[in-house]
């Protein structure tokens, strides 16, 4: 990460310390160090350098007296994001009239009334390393990862051999190993028999949900969503024009109202919902599609957090049981292999996945095949069966103490999932507000997700959470609750006002 940037010169008169010290706060400055990372440790700097330990530890003590960087119990040294200058606000040369008034464009009038940055799930990149209880959604544990087994998978994607794959034009395909282990491996545990034909990979669940839905719906045409449910679908459809009329849900799911009637397209989370975590039973589901058959209405069924079951035979997904076509299946890897890959896919009708794979074309020129056959050997290998079979173990004993944890905090106001995942969803007292309840626990280490914004009246709702047990250590969630439940009395009667 350093390499390059400190370079010891033993002839000149600066001390070696001031050195370090100088040339670590320049490459700061210029943003060379990633502010999610943690700089090399004195003990390594040292090393490396060839210089003794208090050298170093003076170069960080100075740097930290300085406000370039700052130190974290147990975690070592993090750049300071208070040291950087922001250079969008800098002045340029050619960015001045005549009498050298400053005439920069003013973007943040330009994207006023049709911005795209609109309040969305956002993870810290840190969190990781910054919270000792990180009840943080949607990641792996990474030291759960079988680094090896996937750098053996990674080295053969690369082969001589394999390497062909990146030189060829596939913008009009995708590795077919992956697909063939996607319909057998993945797909088939959810019941699901598909032709290479009606599979698209995507880059994450993420942008098969936002083709599924541009193909579906045109400007000025109704999407029906979960009230609560996930809030970037909704934000999707709202930048392109789609209406949404927000769907209620109960302990099954979502309920079949006349408000169903009234939408072209339904966006649901069946196996798993988004965020309650209940599952729709057998008899709703068939309800659910004789009803859209018979509007001619089309179904997106987002099956995020599928692979870890806690069933031996899991319920079978929606698309399983469709015999009309018009459901529309959206998968990922991202909750049972790792976010960063970004392999999501589309399962639908031949026709609607030439559609996709088209429009696919527009955004994603060429999809990344290196990434697709490492994943492809990755599963072919046995490889992904173990591990979601090691997940599963672990977070089932997770979700044991977790609920636990919260029985004897919060008794009754926590559902244990049915269908499996990592995540619980707890509703909190009525008077209390997650979001100061939130920063009020942030400085003892502990994170979680808010729910309220995921229901169309966040004011109402704003005493849910959501707690995630995949990254954080079994040992750890009785007094992260605890720390959670402590600070209750705290949030109480906060009522923040409603931004205008």
């Amino acid at each position: 990460m350093y390499e390059g940037t400190i370079v010891l010169d033993r002839r000149s008169p600066e001390s070696l310390q001031k050195q370090i010290r100088r040339q670590i706060a320049i490459a700061i400055v210029n943003r060379q160090y990633p502010l999610d990372q943690p700089l090399p440790s004195v003990r390594k700097l040292a090393a490396d350098l060839q210089v003794s330990t208090t050298t170093v530890a003076l170069a960080y003590n100075g740097l930290t007296t300085d406000g370039f960087v700052k130190g974290r119990a147990r975690s070592g040294y993090f750049v300071n994001p208070d040291a950087l200058t922001d250079p969008g606000h800098a002045l340029r040369p050619d960015a001045r009239g005549e009498l050298g008034v400053p005439t920069r464009v003013d973007y943040r009038k330009l994207f006023r009334g049709r911005s795209f940055d609109r309040e969305r799930v956002v993870k810290p990149s840190d969190c990781l390393v910054r919270y000792r209880y990180p009840f943080v959604c949607g990641l792996i544990d990474p030291s759960l990862f079988p680094v090896a087994r996937w750098g053996e998978c990674v080295r053969d994607a690369v082969s001589a051999v394999a390497i062909g794959n990146c030189a060829t034009d596939f913008s009009d395909t995708d590795d077919q190993m992956l697909i063939e282990q996607l319909t057998q491996r993945v797909l088939a545990k959810r019941g699901i028999v598909a032709h290479p034909d009606e599979v698209l990979v995507t880059l994450g669940g993420q942008q098969a949900l936002y083709l599924a839905m541009r193909l579906l719906l045109a400007p000025g045409e109704t999407l029906g969503v979960e009230d609560p449910g996930y809030p970037d679908v909704v934000n999707m459809a709202r930048i392109e024009g789609i209406q949404v009329r927000r769907l209620p849900v109960d302990p099954k799911g979502l309920v079949l109202s006349e408000e169903v009637d009234r939408c072209k397209c339904l966006f649901v989370t069946p196996s798993h919902q988004f965020p309650t975590t209940v599952t729709m039973p057998l008899e709703r589901e068939l309800d659910l599609l004789n009803l859209t058959a018979k509007n001619g209405q089309f179904v997106i069924e987002d099956d995020y957090e599928s692979d870890v079951s806690f069933h031996k035979t899991p319920p079978r997904a929606l698309k399983s049981l469709d015999r009309w076509g018009n459901v529309i299946y959206v998968g990922s890897l991202s909750k049972s292999l790792l976010p960063g890959l970004r392999i999501g896919y589309l399962v639908a009708d031949r026709e609607f996945i030439r559609e996709a794979r088209a429009l696919r074309h527009y955004m994603l020129r060429h999809p990344p095949v290196n990434n697709q056959r490492s994943v492809a050997l990755f599963l072919q290998r046995g490889y992904f069966d173990r591990f979601v079979a090691r997940l599963t173990r672990i977070y089932t004993k997770r979700c044991d103490v977790m609920h636990e944890s919260l029985e004897r905090h919060f008794p009754g106001a926590a559902v244990k999932p049915e269908y499996g995942g990592a995540i619980i969803w707890l509703r909190l007292p009525e008077d209390v507000d997650a979001e100061v309840l939130h920063r009020l626990v942030e400085p003892e280490g502990v994170f979680f997700e808010t729910g309220g914004f995921t229901f169309s009246d966040q004011i109402q709702n704003r005493n849910h959470i959501r707690l995630g047990y995949s990254v954080i250590n079994e040992s750890l969630i009785p007094e992260g609750i605890r720390r959670v439940a402590q600070a209750v009395p705290a949030a109480r009667g906060v009522a923040e006002p409603a931004e205008a």
